[in-house]
C-alpha cells in the first residue's frame, strides 16, 4: 500500500493512440521557404504570417464520438487539457475544461493532409505538437527539407507560421520542448535506414522568431536509432537525450550543461543478456541538475524496469525491479513514480516516493482487467493527487479513467 505520506505526482506528457472525428479548418495559404541553412551559422526562417483561425466547438464525451488515430493527452490541470492526433489524414485537436468529461474542438490553421490512416504515424507532412501551456503550443511538420512551425500563443485563436530550412537528409521530428513561451528545441533525424539516424537540434530564445542549428551528429549527440527522448531542465541548461539503438540493443546517453550547446555522453549500466532492444519510458531532466531514467528491458523471457537517477556529469544510480507486463509511467518533477502494471490479470498500481529504491503495490481499484487486452494504456498526472487514464480496446475504441486520490481508486469519464 501506499503510505499516507507519500505526496504526489506532477505534470507528465504521455501518448497513446485511437480511432475516428474530426473538426472544420478553415483553409489559409500556407507560406513556403527556399533557401538553404548554413552549415554553422544561425538558420534563417520565413517571414511568419499571422493566421486567424476559427472552428465550430463542437463539444462531445471521450466515449461517444471523440476518435482520433495516433491520439496524445497533455493534462495541464487536473480540470484542463488537450488532445490531438489524426481523424483520416487530417490533424485534429480538442480541449478540455471540466477534468475529461467533455471535449471540444480547438481552432487551428491550414494543415498539410497525411495518410496516416494507410501508414502509420511517421513520413511527410505528419504533425506533431509540443505544448508548452494552456495557451502556448506549436505544431511542427517537415516535408521537402523544411520544417514547418506553427506557433499560438492565445490558445488557437491565432497562429503564426513560420519555416525552417534543414540539413539534407534531415525527413522527421524526433522530439521538442518550449519553456516559458520563449525558450525552445526542436530535434530533427534522418530517416534511420540500417539504425543510422543523424540528428539537428535547434535553439531558439524568442518563441521561435529565430533558430540556430547547435549541435548535430557529427559533432556530441548520438548517431544511431530513432527513438529519441528529450528533456531539459528548469534551468534552460541542464538536459538529457536518450536514444534506443535497435541494432546494438542499447540506449545511448548524452548530457549537456549549457542548454544544448555541447553534449557529453554517459554510461549507463544495462544487464547482459538482452534479448530486445530497450525501451525508454522516462527521461526527465529536473530542478537543479538531477536527472532521471527508466528504462524496460527484456533478459530471457523475464522483464525489468530499471530506475536510474544521476547529477549532470556524475555516475548513474540503478535500482531494478522486475515487472510483468509494464502497461504506463508517469513521474513528477521531483521524482516520484507512478506505474500500472499487468500482474497475472490484475492491475497492479505501484507508486515509488524515492526515485525508484522503494515501491508500494495495491490493486488498482476501479481499473477492470479488460485493460490487460487493451491495444494501448497511457497515464497522465497534472497534479498532486489528480491522474487520468486512457484505455483502448482491440478496435481502438478509448475509455477514459480518472483519480482524484493519487491513484488508490479510479471512475470512468464520459
Amino acid at each position: 500500500m501506499r503510505p499516507s505520506a507519500f505526496v504526489g505526482f506532477g505534470i507528465a506528457v504521455v501518448l497513446f493512440g485511437l480511432s475516428g472525428c474530426g473538426i472544420h479548418a478553415p483553409a489559409h495559404a500556407r507560406v513556403f521557404a527556399t533557401t538553404k541553412v548554413p552549415s554553422d551559422e544561425q538558420a534563417s526562417i520565413a517571414q511568419g504570417v499571422r493566421l486567424a483561425s476559427s472552428a465550430t466547438a463542437q463539444v462531445a464525451t471521450l466515449a461517444s464520438s471523440l476518435r482520433a488515430i495516433d491520439l496524445h493527452m497533455r493534462m495541464l490541470t487536473a480540470r484542463t487539457g488537450l488532445l490531438w492526433g489524426y481523424r483520416g489524414r487530417r490533424f485534429v485537436m480538442y480541449e478540455t475544461a471540466d477534468g475529461g468529461h467533455t471535449w471540444k474542438s480547438v481552432p487551428l490553421p491550414n494543415l498539410p493532409t497525411d495518410d496516416i490512416s494507410a501508414y502509420g504515424p511517421g513520413g511527410a507532412h505528419y504533425i506533431t505538437a509540443v505544448i508548452d501551456s494552456a495557451a502556448m503550443w506549436s505544431l511542427v511538420s517537415v516535408s521537402h527539407q523544411q520544417a514547418h512551425v506553427w506557433i499560438t500563443k492565445d490558445a488557437g485563436r491565432h497562429w503564426r507560421e513560420t519555416t525552417l530550412p534543414l540539413p539534407t537528409g534531415a525527413v522527421q521530428f524526433a522530439a521538442g520542448q518550449w519553456m516559458a513561451g520563449r525558450l525552445g528545441w526542436m530535434l530533427f533525424e534522418s530517416g534511420g535506414y540500417d539504425g543510422v539516424a543523424a540528428k539537428y537540434l535547434y535553439r531558439t530564445e524568442n518563441s521561435g522568431d529565430s533558430w540556430q542549428l547547435v549541435a548535430t551528429s557529427t559533432g556530441d549527440l548520438p548517431h544511431n536509432g530513432v527513438r529519441t527522448a528529450m528533456s531539459f531542465a528548469p534551468n534552460g541548461k541542464t538536459g538529457l537525450m536518450a536514444v534506443v539503438d535497435d541494432l546494438e540493443k542499447k540506449v545511448d546517453v548524452v548530457e549537456t550543461n549549457d542548454g544544448g550547446l555541447h553534449w557529453q555522453p554517459t554510461s549507463i549500466n544495462l544487464p547482459s543478456g538482452i534479448t530486445q532492444p530497450p525501451s525508454v519510458e522516462l527521461a526527465l531532466a529536473g530542478p537543479g541538475e538531477t536527472l532521471q531514467l527508466a528504462v524496460e528491458v527484456q533478459v530471457g523471457s523475464a522483464s525489468q524496469l530499471l530506475v536510474m537517477n544521476s547529477s549532470y556529469g556524475s555516475s548513474w544510480d540503478v535500482a531494478e525491479i522486475g515487472v510483468d507486463n509494464l502497461e504506463a509511467m508517469c513521474a513528477s518533477p521531483a521524482g516520484d513514480l507512478a506505474a500500472l502494471e499487468d500482474k497475472s490479470g490484475q492491475q497492479t498500481w505501484m507508486v515509488s516516493p524515492d526515485g525508484g529504491q522503494t515501491w508500494y503495490t495495491q490493486a488498482a481499484a476501479g481499473l477492470p482487467a479488460s485493460i490487460a487486452t487493451a491495444a494501448s494504456v497511457s497515464l497522465s498526472s497534472p497534479s498532486p493527487n489528480a491522474f487520468f487514464l486512457v484505455a483502448l480496446d482491440a478496435r481502438l475504441a478509448p475509455t477514459l479513467y480518472e483519480s482524484s486520490d493519487a491513484g488508490d481508486t479510479w471512475q470512468p469519464l464520459g
